[in-house]
């Protein structure tokens, strides 16, 4: 077991990859955002692979995630989109416009 008292903190950017038929696990951690975001617009290009997204923690702190950038064919996506995320048999529910919240 590791110590539960250490006072440092390290943030980390992960990077993970969407193919057709996975999403997949993180592949890489960097300590620095540039660099990740750089190797995910890279990774995006490759063959089979829909998406690669660049996610913020602090190393050992819960509630710490928070999405930094994703990208598609090499080029940053916007953060928000008005897509429909999940199927739904009614027009416009599912989407974050017509969330009743």
């Amino acid at each position: 077991m590791g110590n539960t008292n250490d006072s440092t903190t390290c943030t980390v950017f992960t990077v993970h990859v969407t193919r057709p038929d996975e999403v997949g696990a993180v592949e890489i951690v960097f300590t620095d955002q540039h660099r990740a975001c750089s190797y995910a617009a890279d990774r995006s290009r490759d063959h089979r692979i829909l998406s690669a997204s660049v996610t913020r923690f602090v190393v050992g702190q819960l509630g710490t995630r928070h999405p930094v950038a994703w990208f598609s064919n090499g080029v940053e996506q916007p953060q928000r989109f008005d897509r429909q995320l999940y199927p739904t048999s009614g027009h416009g529910l599912g989407t974050p416009e017509s969330d009743p919240r």
